[in-house]
Formats: structure tokens, sequence, C-alpha cells
């Protein structure tokens, strides 16, 4: 993992350690220059161990999230980047037919197009391969034949539909002497194979149950060839592993093309750099141009397959931080406010102390530099114990990523970095460092004479000249930042300008005069009503602002900081709706009473208490509920767009949709009712590109392109989001396309923003609107670049159906023009009703198991596709969740003090007739009172704020028919934060409830 958030991360580490420096630093001038305030900042950890171990717990949360995301980015950097080097081994390059430009990553991992769609003759490739060997840097070149076909192991009763069968020039192996290994580690060659013998990789063995001398059948154009099984070897790319269908069989070059029966061409040529498996990667730029030089003219392109692979590897890693860090910022946001709440709590503490220090004659800074002292003594030790607990999180976290991404074939090991360390050490020293140094400030100011007399500050009550130069100059920034976001186009900056602008205009309100319950209550209810408004695209002149992901966090804060304040200053009509609760247990009303009139009176360590866990249970209720409305849009039965079974043929063994429909009259007892077919274009050479504007160039990129057929127009259910001007309905849409021979259609990913389109994107359509004008394309077979042909995309699939029936789909007359041979075709099954799709399926599968047919029932596949997505979800939650914690550290924190604070309260209730159980039952309550006014406060904005965001055309076009609410997981989350305060609570409330009366009188 090289770059975050597009920085690189050694300057990342080497800023950190200036600042985290410049913090040491500012603690050891207090050390060499007012040593005495440095020793009475410090000497209460050593006294008051129950409190240091909580204060350590509550710093610490912070950087345990940040290791945590670091850590899982050097995890999947490396897990990927492993895999590649190991795959690859020792190819640098590949030289094959293929779309893109030069610099696209190849073919290795990429499991479809197998089939090559223009070989290379073997006496043109013979030619080339004495070119690639004379180029300064390349120390191999070798031949490689593959294609995808079907395997039994009758010995062990198992047939597998894709297995790659590979076929090596063993005598052209120099450089890649090591790429066929047993699983012992021993070095064999093809050249050892006699006629009829092959290698069979670890992946094929272990999904067939082969072990060397079985005999195996493989099936090229439904006829079965022998072969037997000379030894296993390791997964790499000479012997047959891609990325999606590691089962390989290798053999060698002439053994292959005779089990193959196909002409004596090359699918391929791999070419091997000078150095080891990991040499440098700079140099394979210049060494694919050198390939490339004699390729000119020629539909065969050199690809710097490894070095794109690494690259992307870093690229994927940066992203998972970068994600993983912006969800933890609401965790983050929590902890700082927790580290604010801590050492406000024990200024209260201190109060007398801090007014007996300021009377002998210090100033307000060395009370600064006291707690300072104090901060950084915990900060030092908290961010070490958090580094080591996020890499214990991050294990467990591993565990669950390495079975998601197994569905992906995406081996996953965990690895962390010592750079990835420091920079998370330095990052949880360095946040810490400034908000200690901000509370700091803040309590130091205080009346003297008030603390040192244990008396209210009634001066600190009245807003000062403070508050009003923050209002001021919230104003000012407020407006700066809305010009800003109106000038860009941005909504970040416009939203947080409004926010801030707002917010200054309530302080400025209250140093006038006015009430603080009406001012706050205004400000907060304005600011939920904006951003209730501003998500959901509906303020007026500002709809044309973009926003991403950061917006999330942006409105998570705002609101929840607005909704605090709304509880707070209104939490009196709480209490009296309490009161009239209770009165009904008349018993436990005292209680009650208690445990809502207090937090009142301390409305700023309450609503830091409601907003800590507010901000968790906005971020998790919100990914819950988004995801959830989400998914649904697929779980609709117009995702299977009218057929309940997809097969998929081999395309060394195609099929024809009769013989599947013949499955369904005999052997799946006359359940099928119709077959119609969809016929594929080989992606290595189909490309599309928008219609250059004049004499501008535009670029051709890969994309699949698929061909309906006549019968599949005809009957198929597939649906639209948008559709051209004058097609009124979806009939209108598929009518259309069987008459115009230039008409096309494309699926909603290659249209919608904010991150769900991956590669191709079509500029020109409105994805917020259902009505589009037509939008021109080019698309040609870079084996035939002399045909281009222009097609208009008339209508944009429905998002609910683009999961299964995603490309560019092209009329049948322009299909055929361009791509006249296609590489294979899929073929839709419509059942009878109540046919069980998945029997079905498997018994397509049996009937055509010699030809490699893969048969699955589409409403298995979109489940599957949603537990996958609910596994990272899931996943995402966990992490989260972690942010819980800080809520919860937050209760007990204050239920710790609250019992020191209030002593001498406890005596007077005890001695006024309260009983012990009635002070515990009030300390509990208090804890739950706050705790669910978080919880029920996070709960409802993130609802609100996912229900105006699903019904916007951002999220759908025209927005979700029903908004569905996750209660289950939400009230799973909201009960555990519930229940585990009050479990934080047990100790305190009990410590409060058998302090002796007299003793609790007497406290000072």
């Amino acid at each position: 993992m090289n770059e975050i958030f597009s920085v690189p991360m050694n300057y990342i580490m080497v800023g950190l350690l200036i600042v985290l420096a410049i913090a040491l630093s500012s603690v050891g001038w207090v050390v060499l220059r007012n040593r005495v305030m440095f020793m009475i900042g410090v000497r209460n950890i050593p006294r008051r161990r129950a409190q240091t171990v909580l204060i350590v717990i509550g710093l610490m949360l912070s950087t345990l999230i940040i290791s945590t995301a670091f850590s899982i980015g050097d995890t999947v950097d490396y897990s990927i980047t492993s895999q590649a080097y190991d795959r690859l081994h020792s190819i640098d390059e590949i030289v094959q037919v293929r779309a893109g430009d030069d610099d696209d990553e190849g073919d290795p991992f990429q499991v479809s197009s197998l089939v090559s769609a223009q070989p290379i003759p073997s006496a043109e490739a013979e030619r080339l391969m004495g070119l690639f060997r004379a180029v300064p840097g390349v120390d191999g070149v070798v031949s490689v034949i593959r294609g995808p076909v079907p395997v039994r192991n009758a010995r062990a009763g198992q047939t597998e539909p894709t297995v790659i069968l590979v076929g090596v020039d063993g005598n052209a192996m120099t450089g890649f002497e090591d790429d066929i290994e047993t699983l012992g580690g021993r070095r064999v060659s093809v050249t050892e194979l006699a006629d009829g013998e092959a290698y069979v990789n670890e992946s094929a063995a272990d999904e067939l149950d082969i072990r060397p001398g079985d005999r195996i059948e493989v099936f090229v154009g439904g006829q079965p060839a022998t072969l037997i099984v000379k030894d296993l070897v390791r997964d790499r790319v000479l012997t047959g592993a891609v990325f999606g269908v590691t089962q390989g069989i290798a053999l060698d070059l002439p053994g292959a093309l005779l089990v193959g029966g196909g002409p004596d061409e090359i699918d391929l040529v791999a070419v091997s750099n000078e150095g080891g498996v990991r040499s440098d990667l700079t140099r394979s730029k210049g060494i694919a141009a050198a390939l490339n030089e004699p390729l000119e003219g020629t539909p065969w392109r050199a690809a710097t397959t490894k070095k794109n692979l690494v690259e992307q590897a870093a690229e994927v890693s940066s992203f998972m931080v970068t994600f993983f860090v912006l969800l933890g910022l609401f965790a983050i946001a929590a902890g700082m406010l927790l580290i604010f709440l801590i050492f406000v709590m024990l200024a209260a503490e201190r109060r007398v102390e801090m007014g007996m220090i300021r009377a002998v004659g210090t100033k307000r800074r060395h009370l600064i530099q006291m707690f300072m002292s104090e901060g950084m003594a915990y900060n030092v030790l908290a961010a070490a114990v958090g580094c080591a607990l996020g890499i214990a999180v991050s294990l467990v976290m591993v565990r669950i990523m390495a079975v998601l991404f197994a569905a992906f074939d995406v081996s996953i090991k965990f690895h962390v970095t010592p750079r990835s360390l420091v920079v998370s050490y330095s990052l949880g020293v360095v946040l810490t460092f400034l908000t200690v140094v901000f509370s700091s400030w803040r309590i130091s100011s205080l009346n003297i004479v008030a603390a040192i007399r244990e008396i209210s500050d009634s001066a600190s009550k009245r807003p000062g000249l403070w508050s009003l130069s923050f209002g001021i100059a919230g104003c000012v920034v407020g407006a700066l930042l809305m010009w800003l976001g109106w000038v860009t186009e941005l909504a970040f900056p416009f939203g947080a300008g409004w926010s801030l602008f707002v917010v200054g205009g309530a302080l400025v309100l209250r140093f006038a005069g006015l009430p603080a319950r009406p001012v706050f209550t205004a400000m907060g209810l304005v600011m939920l009503f904006f951003w209730l408004l501003f998500a959901g695209n509906n303020v007026p002149g500002v709809d044309r602002l973009d926003g991403d992901i950061e917006m999330f966090f942006l409105s998570g804060v705002t609101m929840v900081i607005a909704g605090t304040f709304v509880l707070v200053y209104n939490a009196d009509l709480m209490l009296a709706l309490l009161t009239r609760v209770g009165g009904r247990f008349s018993r436990i009303l005292p209680s009650i009473r208690t445990a809502v009139a207090y937090p009142m009176a301390n409305k700023f360590r309450t609503g830091m208490t409601i907003a800590m866990i507010s901000l968790v249970m906005f971020a998790l209720v919100m990914m819950s509920t988004m995801n959830a409305n989400f998914d649904r849009l697929f779980l609709s039965d117009e995702a299977e767009g009218g057929y309940e079974v997809v097969v998929t043929e081999n395309p060394n063994n195609p099929i024809d949709g009769a013989v599947i429909a013949a499955v369904g009259g005999t052997g799946g007892g006359g359940t099928i009712t119709g077959v119609d077919d969809v016929r594929l274009a080989n992606n290595r050479v189909a490309e599309v590109r928008p219609k250059p504007k004049g004499t501008e160039e535009t670029d051709w990129e890969e994309y699949g392109i698929a061909g309906p057929t006549e019968s599949f127009i005809e009957s198929n259910e597939v649906t639209f989001d948008i559709r051209a001007r004058g097609l009124e309905t979806d009939a209108d849409v598929w009518a259309e396309l069987a008459r115009n021979p230039n008409a096309a259609l494309i699926d909603s990913f290659a249209v919608i923003t904010g991150g769900f389109g991956i590669g191709f994107h079509l500029d020109g359509i409105d994805p917020t609107k259902a009505v589009m004008d037509p939008v021109t394309v080019q698309v040609h077979d870079v084996t035939r670049p002399e045909i281009v042909r222009e097609v208009q995309v008339i209508a944009v699939i429905s998002l609910k159906a683009s999961a299964i029936y995603d490309g560019l789909f092209l009329s049948p007359q322009a299909f055929d023009a361009v791509f006249p041979e296609p590489e294979s075709s899929v073929h839709f099954v419509r059942l009878a009703e109540g046919a069980d799709s998945g029997e079905v399926a498997k018994e397509i599968e049996r009937s055509m198991a010699s030809l490699g047919a893969q048969a699955d029932s589409l409403r298995d596949l979109i489940d599957e596709q949603q537990q996958q997505s609910a596994g990272f979800l899931y996943l995402l939650q966990g992490f989260m969740a972690i942010g819980l914690f800080v809520g919860i550290a937050a209760v007990g924190v204050i239920a710790f003090r609250t019992v020191v604070e209030r002593r001498q309260q406890i005596g007077m209730l005890r001695a006024i007739g309260y009983t012990r159980g009635a002070v515990a039952l009030s300390f509990l309550m208090e804890s739950a009172f706050v705790t669910l006014l978080g919880v029920v406060s996070g709960i409802t904005l993130a609802l609100l704020l996912a229900f105006q965001l699903v019904k916007t055309d951002d999220f759908v076009t025209g927005g979700v028919d029903s908004f569905y609410i996750p209660w289950v997981q939400i009230l799973g989350i909201g009960g555990f934060a519930l229940v585990a305060s009050l479990v934080m609570t047990i100790v305190p409330s009990r410590q409060a409830s058998s302090i002796p009366i007299a003793e609790a009188l007497r406290y000072e």
C-alpha cells in the first residue's frame, strides 16, 4: 500500500513523525522549563489505577480504528500482490490479441475470453519470438496455447465443467524453468511427459479428487480424450490458473494440439524479464514498448501484465484503507469527543486543586501545561495499546475477509508493514494530542474564588467575547465555504459552510442576550431540516452540486450535532413525560426524577455522551438501511427478466438451445417451456467508444458486447429505467431493437454515477431522468479494425436487471456485422409455473457434463450475490461497531466520576429516605436514559436521511416504490448498546448505593 487519499504513504509517515516530534518536544519543554507542573500533571496516573485504565481505554480507541484500517490495507495489498507474483511467476509481459491500450493489465487473471479470437500462426509466432529474445532485458520467451474444457475423473466420480487446458513449448522454457513445480517443490518440465500424460495443478486435483496415476477424460467438441496424471503441480499461469478459474492441466505443445484437435496456432506468447520473480518492474514498460515494435499493424499487443497487476493491488489496498478510514471517521470523531469529555471531567474533579494552584500565582498557561503533560502520558501508552489491539482486531476481520474474498479467487493472508504501524501510532498520538491541547485550553479558564469555594461560576454561564468571536468567525468562514461550494459545484464545502453559518449565527444571538433554549432548539431544527432537504436534492438552486462518500460523514456529524442540541435543551419535556409514566409506579418515581434531573443539569457532558452514541448508531443504521434497500432492488422478479435458469456453454463445446429444451422434455419432466439465446463477443477483441465529435479522438475501451437473438427479443421481460423519447413502454424498446439495425441497449452500471459504474462509462445520459435522447457509440472488433459500426443507445436496462443482463446489447443485424463469429452463447431458460429452478439447473448440468455446460438458477445467483454483499456489510458494520465501545466507555467514565462527584448528594438522598436499591436504580436509569437518547437519536436521524436518499433519482431512477427498514438489525444494534451501557453502570451503581450515610455527608 503506497498511497492514501492520493498522497504517498512515505510522505504521510514523514509528516506525522514531524508533528509527533513537535508534540513530544512540547512536553519535553514543559519538563525542562516547568518540572513542577509536569509532576503535578502526571502524579495522578499511578495513584488512581482504575481511572487510568479507563482513560487509556478511551484514548486508545481512535488508534485502534486507524491501526485496523491500515492493517487491512496492508493485508489486501500483500495478498493480491503475492498472488500476482505467485501465479505469474516468471511471466512479466504477455503478447496476444487484445483490445484496450498498451497499458491494460493483460490476460492471466481474467476468466472471460479464454478462447483467442485470433491466434498467432506458429510460423509467425516463431519469427516474433526470435525478435523478442533479442530485446534487451528479456531472458525468456515461450509460446502457449490454452482453452477451457470439461474434465471427468471416473475413479472419483467427479466432473468439473471448466478446467483450463494449457500447452507449453517445453523446448523454449529458458527463463521459465521453475514455473512448473510439483507440490513438493521439485522442478519438472513438460518434456518429461510421455504421450498421453499430463500435469494437473493443485486446484484441479482438489476439485476432482485427482491423484498421480489417475486416468482423466478431457472433452473437446463433446469427444473425450484420456490423459494419465503424471504428477500434481502448483497453481501457475503456465499450469492453467487464471483469475476465477484456477483448475488447470499442463501438457507439452504437441500434446495439447493433439487433444484440442485445433490448427497449429499459438494463443499467446509469455515473456520473462531478467531478474527474479520479484525483479524491478519499472523496466517492464520499456520492454513492452520494444516488444510492440515488430507487432505494429497487427492485432497482437504486448502488455506489462505483472507490473499492472501489482499496481492494481496497491490501488485496491489504498481504496480499502480510504474506505475503512472514512467509515471509521464516525468512531474516531466519537473517540475525540470522549477524550475531550474525560479531561473536562478530570477538571471538574480537581476544580479546587486548580483554583489553589492559580491562587498561589500560576498562570492559565501553567494549567494547560499540567493537563497537557498528563494527557500525553496517557496518550503515549494508549496509542501503543491501540496499535496492538488494532492488529488483533484486523486478524479477526482478515479471517472473515478470507472467506468472502475466496468467492473471487483471492487468497487473503494477514500482513502488516512497520510503516503502517508507525503511521497508525503517530496519527493516534497526534489526534489525541490536538484534542488534549484544546480541552486543556478550555478547562484552564476558571474563576479562582469560585473554584476554591466549590460554588458555581456564574460568570462562565454567560456568553463572553470568545463566544461572539467564534460566532462571527463561523458566519464569515461559513459564508466563504458556501461561496466556494457554489463556484466549484461541490456539495461538501457548501453544506459545511451552511452548517457553520447557522452555528455562528446562534452564538451571536446568544451573546446578544437571547435565551439558550429557543436559540439552540431553532438552530438544531433548521440544520436538520436543511440537511434532510439537501440530501434529497430538494433545496432549490443547489441540486446541481456534486458530492461523494465524504457527504456521508459530513451529514452524519452535522445532523447528530443538531439533534443533540434539540434533545439536551428540551429534555425537561421528556422529564415531564417520564414523570407521568412513572406516576403509575410510585416506588420508582423518585429514582426516575433523580435519574433525569442530574444529566439535564450537566448539559455539556450529557450532550457529549449522547453525541458519541448517536454518531456511531447513525453510521451503523444508515449503512444497514441503505444496503437493505439497495439489495431489495435485485430481489424482485424483475431482476430475472422473465427467465428462471441460465446456461453458460463452454466455448470449446458449443450447445444448441434445442438440446437444453430436450432435457426439460425428458429428464426434467416437461418443466422447460422455452430457451432463448444471447450471443457474446470475445471480450479480448470487443471495444466500444462514444462517437468522436468533429476531429476529436476518443479512446476505445473494452466492454462486454452481446447480441440477443430474435427469440430472446420477443420473449424476455427485461425492463428499462430510461427510454428514448417516443418509446413509451418496455415493449416499444424491444420492438425498436428488432426493427432498427442500428439500435442498442446498455446496462445501468455504465450510466449511473457514485462509484457503482466499473469500466466503460457512457456520458450523455442523465441517470436521474426517465427519458433520454439517443446516444451514438461506435463498436468494433480489433481483429477487423476496418469495420466500425455506429449504433444508437435507445434505452438503459433497469438497475434491477443489470446485475444479470450487463453489457452493450446490439441489434441482431449489428452484432452479426461486427462479430460474425461470437465466442459463445448464454442460454436463458423459462420454466413451467411451480418448477424448482435449482433442481432443473442441476439436471441440465448432469445431462451435459461432457459438454461443460454450467447451469444456474437465476434466483440462486441473485441470492448468492446478496449474501456476498451482506457479508461485506457485516464486516464493515463490525468495524464501525468499534465506535459503540467509545460511547459505552463514555457512559462508564461518567458513571464512575459521578459517584465521586455526588457523594454528598448520595448521602442526602439516603438521609431523606432513599434506600440502597433506589440509589442504585437511579444511577442505572440515569445511564439508560442517556444511552437511550443517543440510540433513539442515531436511529431516527439515520432513517430520516436514508428515506430521503432512497427516494431520490441518485439512488435509482424514479426512486424506490417502498422504503424498507431492517428492524431486526437496527433493534439488535440498539439493544446491544443499551445493555452494554447498563453493564458498565452496574459497578459504580453498587458502589454508590453502598456508601455509608455519615461518610457521604462528611465528604469534601
